[in-house]
């Protein structure tokens, strides 16, 4: 019989080919038959990430419409803040609440808080030739040296919308401006409309409401819709309510007394049909001084 063959494996140890298998030949019988995750191991992890999901999904929302909302506040505070900073440099006067349904009162057109009347219409920062330079189209209003951010005149949720995003001829707003509508108070809600305002301290009380954001959906679903946006002012009415683009109950009100604070669209809509308890029979938003009831 041939003397055996003999192999030097790693450290030195020693194997004979009569007791050592071809290399090539040897597999794993414990990695072969090593048990996977059955079907219902995978449901239950499924279920338990749903449930996960669950929980954390509305937390985050939540979380991201306290943000909106704080942005909404922020730039309503800055917008009390130019409203006094323009009357105190202009003899105590507000300025012009845009009161003009989007077109020239007369020739050559007067300057509003938000725009002033250009080529016959409303600037709109969203085309040509404001597309690529928005403050050109900010820069007509009178608040502008006050709020020189135009992203401080728009509700990030707002922007969003239908009204915003589609052109006018298709029913979207002819205002791109702002988020934000003035009172027509200042101006005595003319008909016809002219230009006029009157001095901050002729508001019978520094709680009247003086801007805010209106509710598209104030009668209805799209109802008054864009046409809130005809212009910077609104009528105070229950058809163009406050806001609930961050809360379902209203939204956030300034008054002329220069404090920022949430008022329930149910409390707006009686505001504006109750009877006053101002002079004259004058309420909160019915206030405008050219007038014995404030409408």
């Amino acid at each position: 019989m041939p003397p055996c063959k003999v192999f030097h494996a790693p450290g030195n140890k020693t194997r004979t080919a009569q007791n050592t298998p071809p290399r090539r030949w040897r597999w794993s019988v414990s990695a072969a038959r090593e048990p996977g995750f059955t079907l219902i191991e995978l449901l239950a992890v499924i279920a338990i990430i749903a449930v996960l999901a669950a929980l954390i999904l509305p937390v985050l929302a939540a979380a991201k419409d306290k943000a909106t909302r704080v942005t909404c506040i922020n730039n309503e505070r800055q917008m009390a803040l130019a409203m006094g900073m323009y009357a105190e440099d202009n003899r105590d006067y507000l300025a012009f609440p845009n009161w003009d349904g989007g077109a020239a009162l007369t020739q050559p057109p007067q300057p509003g808080w938000l725009y002033t009347v250009t080529s016959g219409t409303i600037p709109d920062p969203t085309v040509a030739p404001y597309v690529t330079n928005p403050n050109g189209a900010y820069q007509t209003g009178l608040w502008f040296r006050y709020i020189p951010n135009p992203k401080s005149y728009l509700c990030p949720v707002d922007i969003k919308s239908k009204t915003y995003t589609l052109p006018a001829t298709s029913g979207g707003r002819v205002n791109k401006l702002s988020s934000y509508t003035m009172n027509g108070a200042p101006a005595g809600y003319p008909s016809p409309a002219i230009y006029r305002s009157s001095k901050l301290s002729q508001a019978w009380s520094s709680l009247c409401y003086l801007l805010w954001e209106p509710d598209k959906n104030a009668v209805g679903p799209g109802v008054p819709g864009a046409f809130d946006y005809n212009d910077g002012a609104n009528y105070p009415s229950a058809a163009e309510g406050v806001g609930r683009h961050h809360s379902k109950k209203g939204g956030v009100i300034v008054a002329v007394g220069g404090h920022v604070e949430f008022t329930t669209q149910q409390k707006f809509q009686q505001e504006s049909t109750m009877p006053g308890l101002g002079r004259g029979g004058k309420s909160y938003l019915w206030w405008s001084p050219f007038s014995a009831n404030g409408h």
